[in-house]
This record gives structure tokens, sequence and C-alpha cells, in this order.
């Protein structure tokens, strides 16, 4: 079964003031940054009484400016353009892709902004974004100069965010988010934990063993990775939990990172050894647990 929220519980070590958790705003706007596409919900516009005023979701693509708002190119066309001219009221959901399939959807993390859609009418940022967008969405080249697609953006008013399936979710402070910044290691996380989870599942459950306490597990996935450390979801059983553990440093490249999770695997294998230790190991907490775990 998934896990669910739960109170963080320090399972080793952490210093009580060394944060190993990026905050909120910093995972919603990491989120956001590698997702570039997602789920546009708009009010239906539409002469049958039975769709008049329904949510219609549909796919788009899209890049972010400064503050995290996000740009789209989207066809004069098409219905949810339609839908906006007449209520520019909508909602976007964005979600991070899973690294390989290795994880469900329902486990990642994910955004959803509400707010209104506007008309860029900027000519300076227009030029740059008709040079800028189709570097992510490379189709958009052939289109970005056409008289039939507009470039419109989302302010957004209101925004939540969901850590994963049953995880932590909360209402965020627009602001706050417009000033937060991805992690470092956004673009490279999905691939280091894809690599990890494929190459290095010894050393997940020596990890495992030494740092969680937990002996036998019956599988562990590294889920992401980031400036401050690593998140694994541990099956034991019929129950599953979600640890985090974090880095003696905080890391400021991939290189770096690469460095503090060998640092994290071989001292999990020097005491699996025996070897003597000055310190604890790497701090720990269990934030999520099992939606079916009794409650003691």
């Amino acid at each position: 079964m998934v896990a669910a929220a739960a109170p963080q519980t320090k399972v080793n070590g952490a210093e009580d003031d060394k944060a190993i958790i990026l905050s909120t705003v910093e995972r919603a706007r990491t989120v956001t940054h590698i997702a570039s596409s997602g789920s546009l919900c708009t009010y239906s516009l539409t002469d049958d009484p039975e769709l008049q005023g329904a949510p219609f979701g549909s796919h788009v693509d899209y890049v972010l400016d400064t503050q995290g708002w996000p740009i789209f190119l989207l066809a004069e066309a098409s219905l949810h353009t339609k839908n906006i001219k007449a209520n520019n009221k909508v909602s976007l959901l964005c979600q991070t892709p899973p690294a390989e399939s290795s994880q469900p959807a329902a486990a990642m993390s994910r955004v959803t902004l509400v707010g209104y859609m506007e008309t860029l009418e900027d000519e300076d940022e227009l030029i740059q974004l008709k040079a800028t967008f189709p570097l992510t969405h490379a189709y958009a080249a052939q289109l970005v100069d056409s008289p039939r697609f507009v470039f419109y953006k989302l302010r957004p008013e209101k925004i939540y965010y969901v850590g994963g399936y049953g995880v932590l979710s909360k209402w965020l402070d627009v602001q706050e988010y417009e000033l937060a910044k991805p992690d470092i290691l956004a673009d490279n996380a999905a691939r280091i934990a894809a690599k990890i989870n494929k190459a290095k599942q010894g050393d997940l459950a020596l990890v495992c063993k030494q740092f969680l306490n937990k002996p036998r597990v019956d599988n562990v996935v590294l889920t992401t990775v980031d400036r401050l450390g690593l998140d694994i979801r541990v099956t034991d059983g019929a129950l599953t939990d979600e640890y985090r553990i974090g880095f003696t440093q905080t890391v400021s490249s991939v290189e770096d990172a690469k460095s503090e999770i060998v640092k994290v695997f071989q001292e999990a294998w020097e005491k699996e050894q025996g070897f003597e230790w000055e310190d604890q190991g790497p701090p720990v907490q269990r934030y999520a647990e099992d939606i079916l775990r009794k409650r003691e």
C-alpha cells in the first residue's frame, strides 16, 4: 500500500536546526519547472445545457517566466482558447514525470495553479518567447509566428501542492512561490534516481538495514534527489513508508550530489562491516507512513 502523511519522525542523527527537506514552495517550483506540460481546465462554452460551465480538461505545453507563471502557445481555433475568451478563470495541473516508469503516477509530486489567463502584449517578451519557447517544445518553431497561435500567461491566484499519494498537501502563498527557485538538481534528479534504482539495489537495501533499522525489506525505491538529500520509499511486508536521508553537505552540482550519495552508501557499508564510527551516519526522517498502519 502507498504511504500517507505522517508527523516527521527523526530516525537517525539529524541536527534539530539543520534542514534536510526542501521547503514546500521550493518543491512546488521544482515541479512546475520540470513538468513543462499539464492539464488545463477551462469552463465549457457550449450551447449544450448539459456541458455549459462544466470543467473542460485538455493537454497543454508551457514554459515558465521568472516568477514561475506558466506561458502557453494556444491555437485560436482550439476549444480551450474559445473557453478562455468567454471566461478566463482556469486551473493547471502539472506533475513530476515518473523516472522511467519506476514509480506509479499517483506517487509523484504535483501542483495545481488556479488563476486567470492573460494574453501577452509586451513586444520584448513576445520576441524573447518566440526564440525560447521552441527550445523546450521544438514543434512550436513553426507556430510562434503564425497568427493562428497566441501566447497566453496564467496569473496564479491560488496554488495547491501535493507531495504524492497521501503525502503532504497544502495551499501555498503565491508570493512565496514566485520568489522561490527550483532545486539546482531539478533537471537531473529523475535520471540520477533511475540509474541508482537500476544499479544500486544492494546499496539501497544496506542503507535501509543500517540507517532505517530495517534488516530486510521487500522493495526500496529512490524517488527523488535534491540539493539537501534523498527520498526513498520502502516496502516491508504489507506496509510502505517514505523516508528522507539528508546529505551532510548541501550540494551545488550533479557531481556534488553523486559524491554525497556515494558517501551515504559507503557509510552504510562501513557500518555493516563493523568499522568504528565518529558520528551517527546521515540524518534520517520518516515523513510519510502507510495508510493501513495501525496508530499506537
